[in-house]
């Protein structure tokens, strides 16, 4: 579930940079697509991502989310507070980023290389946090097959 947003914005940053090449409108419909599944994507990865920090416990023995929504910001949280930032800014530069492939399929003409640049940035904030993210769920400290003999 929470690949899903990225691979999108990956696949739509690659349609963006093609269409910096070809500028053809078969290419930005399928970039639109993609910006609108990536964000589309989202709200599953969100409620998983908050109801794992909220059964988690971090090096402390203590939830990484105590109340609320958020992750504490306390050193003990620090990777994985950075890991939500990063994917809420990824979040709202999605929302823009669909709004203006909304603007697109209704024909209007938005920058191809804002649009370019802007899904390259979406790629890689979601890239990066996802990397913190499977690095805390999946790495040494939490996954005892990954232990080194």
């Amino acid at each position: 579930m929470v690949h899903l947003p990225i691979a999108a914005s990956v696949l739509a940053a690659v349609a963006a940079m093609v269409g910096l090449l070809i500028n053809k409108k078969e290419v930005y419909l399928v970039w639109a697509v993609l910006s609108l599944a990536a964000l589309a994507t989202v709200p599953p990865a969100l409620i998983t991502g908050i109801a794992a920090a909220k059964g988690r416990l971090n090096e402390e023995g203590k939830p990484y989310i105590q109340s609320g929504l958020v992750v504490d910001r306390t050193p003990a949280n620090s990777r994985i507070f950075t890991h939500q930032a990063i994917g809420a800014g990824g979040t709202l530069l999605a929302c823009l980023l669909a709004a203006a492939a909304i603007a697109r399929l209704r024909g209007r003409n938005v920058n191809r290389f804002l649009l370019a640049c802007l899904a390259v940035l979406l790629a890689v904030l979601w890239g990066i946090g996802g990397h913190l993210g499977g690095e805390e769920l999946w790495g040494p400290d939490t996954f005892p097959a990954f232990q080194q003999n």
